[in-house]
């Protein structure tokens, strides 16, 4: 029997979809860095891509809403096509495993598993297995903060050894995010910069791993052979907006459509999640995701 995606892909609902907020300060500022941009510089710049990569990783660490601490284990960084080429050869590495996740991940997950690793199955209760690999995104996919079973998922994958993998990808406007990654179950942790700024089409991306094991992602960074227009653009954006730009400008806005919705709102600034008022927008857990990101845009 084929597993029930919790997908929704194409339906017509309008705040279905995480995206980033079209913040009018980074449209200008992009449409005046894109004037400036001269290709051939760029595409010859043989340090943009080091440069990108040390400073989107200090950002990180510059936040003063969250604390995330032992980010200095994982001393190798490549740059990436967003998050998601991350995930692909995260499963190649362990493709002897069975791939786990909660219900309300990231739908490119379930997508690609029931094609080609069809053994995955859905965390329930944490039941886990020593020949599980494990996909968490954090803050979490379908509520916007941090899984409320996050830390005991980690101690358990600590014990029986499964590789586990931190999709970071939306943290870039959230607040109140507090973790460790110093966990033995944690070599990798995937960073976009998609749902922060609006560039998902750039595919802007960065990998941290704790060791260097020459994995294809590795083969194609020390050849220089990535997109340095990505870098060029997320470089200059990280170095014009501090990291919790987004969350101080817009967090009142999420608590006035949060009130006004009876929704409540995320550690991401621009989520709210709901009851049964919103039912139309489950994706499998009990509470219901919103993005608020098009409310935000509206004349005020």
């Amino acid at each position: 029997m084929k597993k029930k995606l919790i997908n929704h892909v194409g339906k017509n609902l309008p705040y279905r979809s995480i995206r980033a907020i079209n913040d009018p300060e980074i449209l200008r500022f992009l449409k005046e860095i894109t004037k400036k941009l001269d290709f051939h510089k760029i595409t010859k710049d043989k340090y943009l891509q080091n440069k990108f990569l040390k400073t989107y990783k200090n950002w990180i660490l510059s936040s003063k809403l969250n604390n995330v601490k032992n980010l200095s284990h994982f001393k190798y960084s490549c740059y990436t096509s967003g998050s998601t080429q991350v995930f692909d050869y995260f499963y190649a590495k362990n493709k002897d495993r069975r791939f786990r996740a909660f219900k309300g991940e990231y739908a490119y997950h379930y997508n690609s598993w029931r094609s080609h690793f069809k053994k995955w199955k859905f965390i329930k209760n944490l039941d886990l297995k020593k020949n599980d690999a494990v996909v968490i995104s954090m803050p979490f996919s379908d509520t916007g903060s941090k899984h409320q079973e996050m830390e005991k998922l980690i101690r358990k994958c600590n014990k029986l050894n499964i590789p586990v993998l931190v999709d970071c990808c939306y943290f870039a406007m959230c607040k109140g995010i507090t973790f460790n990654f110093n966990q033995k179950c944690i070599n990798e942790i995937a960073f976009s910069l998609s749902k922060a700024f609006p560039v998902s089409r750039v595919r802007i991306g960065m990998r941290l791993s704790k060791k260097d094991d020459d994995d294809p992602l590795f083969f194609v960074n020390k050849l220089g052979l990535i997109n340095r227009l990505g870098a060029y653009y997320g470089l200059k954006l990280i170095k014009k907006f501090k990291f919790d730009y987004l969350h101080k400008k817009y967090s009142k806005l999420q608590s006035y459509y949060c009130d006004k919705l009876e929704l409540e709102p995320s550690a991401l600034v621009n989520l709210g999640t709901g009851g049964k008022k919103w039912n139309a927008y489950n994706r499998g857990n009990k509470t219901n995701r919103l993005c608020l990101s098009s409310l935000y845009e509206k004349k005020r």
